[in-house]
């Protein structure tokens, strides 16, 4: 057994995580939510919101170690913008960046933002206001969500492609 190996390994189940984390958000937790009794909901959301955004950035840290870690092994010429396998390579690697700034903007912007505590001493006006804002955040945080499994599954079919040679 070699190390590209086990790289390729850890590599492959970082993304089978990684993935899995952002299919059961959207197609389990976020149905799920909507049974629940409005009591529940924020406890529950703030709880997967936080398990989820450490699993997450983990994944993508060891997707981009172990995906570094197989380049040297290449060719130089494929590496090149010139190559299907390059092109990929890029495409891939800037994919990467936008899930990391998605998972980071979910866990330290748009996710605490759900969570906001309302004083009690608010007039209707301040209190109607504040949860509107609250329903912006879910709004947002639905749009980041979605676009962070658009964007996953786009990423694993590059993945999934440079041991054929790349996709573009």
């Amino acid at each position: 057994m070699s190390w590209t190996f086990v790289a390729r390994y850890v590599d492959l189940l970082a993304w089978s995580v990684y993935l899995g984390g952002a299919l059961i958000m959207e197609l389990v937790w976020r149905p799920a939510q909507e049974h629940m009794p409005m009591s529940q909901i924020g406890v529950a959301c703030q709880r997967m919101g936080r398990r989820y955004r450490w699993i997450a950035l983990a994944m993508l840290c060891v997707i981009g170690v172990t995906s570094l870690t197989m380049l040297p092994g290449r060719a130089p010429d494929t590496l090149t913008l010139s190559s299907r396998f390059g092109r990929s390579v890029l495409t891939l690697v800037l994919l990467w960046f936008v899930l990391v700034a998605l998972v980071a903007s979910m866990a330290f912007s748009a996710h605490p933002a759900l969570h906001v505590r309302m004083s009690s001493d608010l007039d209707p006006d301040a209190r109607a206001a504040a949860r509107a804002e609250v329903g912006r955040a879910i709004r947002r945080m639905d749009r980041i969500l979605r676009s962070e499994l658009v964007i996953a599954l786009v990423a694993t079919v590059f993945a999934a492609s440079l041991p054929a040679g790349g996709l573009l």
